[in-house]
């Protein structure tokens, strides 16, 4: 009964890790670049609807949209105040990096000084706190919405990015940008759609990791690193490989605290990134060229 306890616990766990990852890896695959602000846009989701459930009382369902809204608004400023400038001199990865560092900072430290860094919650009666029985085993309301929510969100953005001509068009860019634009496509056009998604499900990410708890302008800290993870072994660039290393996360991430130590997991996690790194360096499903979204 406990294993199938943690394995719940460990899947709700790994859902949420899976949205964060699809919302790197789009980022990843169409722009080439590795976002480590990536985090403070679900920090973003969760603030905004924090701050909308706090002062308007609206819904937890529309002050959630609108932190999915304002992560993604997020995602887009960043992405033309510090990626934009460098695409246009042709800076690589390097700078991209340490570009995407300052912003990290410094929208942390916007949440910093708007919470007088303390930690917050969402009003209590607003989020969904109660349980729902499945068969002998007690899941919190939270965890349920956090699966269905990786299931429909993702199965609609691999829809939208394989079955769509706007998804076509996002992965020509990824792909080869000057390719794109002789056939038409407006690459500024696409980079901007693929940030202001990337920010939405990663904002989404954030809403449900705060769920019923506190939290604080580090919310999206933890996020990136078991996020980046997710990427690396389900392969970068690649939405359902993304999806796959999340569920793995959570579910070694869980096992591993209940049956070893908490203290390990991290270890464990992190050493099972480095060998299938050793063993396949794309990641499960990721191709050599990093190019598929």
């Amino acid at each position: 009964m406990l294993l199938l306890e943690q394995l719940i616990n460990g899947i709700c766990t790994g859902a949420i890790y899976a949205l964060f990852a699809v919302g790197f890896g789009i980022v990843f695959s169409t722009m080439q670049i590795l976002n480590l602000a990536q985090g403070v846009y679900a920090t973003y989701g969760a603030m905004i609807t924090y701050f909308v459930l706090d002062e308007s009382g609206l819904p937890f369902w529309l002050a959630a949209i609108l932190g999915v809204i304002g992560a993604g608004l997020v995602a887009v400023l960043v992405d033309q105040v510090a990626f934009e400038p460098l695409r246009r001199r042709g800076v690589q990865l390097l700078g991209a990096v340490i570009a995407s560092i300052g912003m990290w900072i410094a929208l942390r430290e916007v949440l910093s000084i708007a919470t007088e860094a303390t930690p917050v919650g969402f009003p209590p009666g607003t989020a969904p706190r109660g349980q729902i029985s499945i068969g002998p085993i007690d899941v919190l309301q939270t965890q349920v919405l956090a699966v269905v929510c990786a299931v429909v969100v993702i199965s609609a953005v691999y829809f939208l990015l394989h079955r769509t001509n706007v998804g076509s068009a996002i992965r020509a860019v990824g792909f080869d940008k000057r390719s794109a634009q002789i056939t038409g496509i407006s690459p500024q056009a696409m980079i901007i759609g693929a940030a202001m998604l990337s920010g939405a499900v990663t904002g989404l990410a954030g809403i449900l990791m705060a769920g019923g708890q506190s939290f604080n302008f580090n919310l999206g800290d933890a996020l990136l690193l078991q996020g980046f993870a997710a990427v690396v072994i389900g392969g970068m660039g690649d939405v359902r490989g993304s999806a796959i290393g999340g569920l793995f996360i959570g579910v070694v991430q869980t096992l591993s605290a209940s049956y070893i130590s908490a203290s390990y997991q991290d270890a464990i996690t992190f050493g099972l990134v480095l060998v299938v790194l050793l063993w396949r360096p794309t990641g499960l499903l990721g191709s050599a060229d990093f190019q598929r979204a």
